[in-house]
């Protein structure tokens, strides 16, 4: 983890000493997470009679923002964001229905994510559309995984766990996630800074789960996340291009 970080500082001061020769921007945002996974039975009792459903949570970020051309700029980021799955089962065990399963499980994961951003814009005034992209690094700082099930009124599972699995120690949480962020939104130049959203989709590349043994048919589990936020960034250093308002 400190070898990573000590790389974030790198990338953050080489950002820096951008900042001579081109417009910077410094700000930042919150929005939605509508967030899911590449659920596998592993991971999940009762998967094969369960619904998934995305579950609504946060993200919270600060950015800076460097003009690399007239249609290029490069973006770091901090980001805290939640992630996770909610799962829900009712069916019968049974053929004559004489037994009702019913149970939910819900995931919650709290990430501190530094990705780096590369923006295209149409250096348009007023109103500038953009496209975007690239990797980020999360660390997994925290995580909430609750389970319940009942068999016609009667609890059979009650599990409450943190970043690992109870007693099983065959499987733990990994902490560690790659992967990468694709992008659209708009920015508006206003008076003193610039307001803009985003709707981004995130992937994780990194299996959500640690096996010492693995099961023979087991898939890796992934993070995925859609995004929509809004923010605010001001002007820090000016560009030379005075046509150039912003390249959000």
């Amino acid at each position: 983890m400190v070898k990573k970080i000590r790389i974030l500082v790198l990338v953050f001061i080489l950002c820096g000493s951008l900042s001579s020769y081109s417009q910077v921007y410094f700000g930042g945002r919150v929005g939605l997470n509508m967030s899911t996974l590449s659920i596998q039975p592993e991971l999940v009792d009762y998967n094969k009679v369960s619904e998934f459903v995305p579950k609504l949570n946060v993200n919270i970020a600060a950015l800076a923002y460097f003009e690399l051309g007239p249609y290029i700029a490069l973006q770091p980021e901090f980001i805290y964001n939640r992630k996770g799955l909610k799962s829900s089962v009712e069916s019968h065990l049974d053929a004559n229905n004489d037994s009702l399963l019913t149970g939910e499980w819900n995931y919650s994961f709290d990430y501190l994510e530094f990705p780096l951003m590369i923006k295209l814009s149409l250096n348009s005034d007023g109103f500038d559309p953009f496209i975007e992209f690239g990797a980020y690094y999360g660390y997994m700082f925290n995580a909430h995984y609750t389970a319940e099930a009942y068999v016609n009124n009667e609890q059979v599972l009650d599990e409450d766990y943190g970043l690992g699995f109870g007693d099983d120690k065959n499987k733990s949480l990994n902490q560690n996630e790659y992967g990468y962020k694709i992008g659209i939104g708009g920015a508006l130049a206003l008076s003193k800074g610039v307001a803009f959203f985003s709707i981004r989709y995130s992937q994780g590349l990194t299996d959500v789960v640690n096996y010492q043994v693995k099961p023979e048919d087991y898939r890796a589990t992934y993070n995925r996340v859609f995004q929509l936020t809004l923010g605010y960034a001001f002007e820090l250093r000016g560009s030379n291009n005075k046509k150039k308002i912003y390249y959000y």
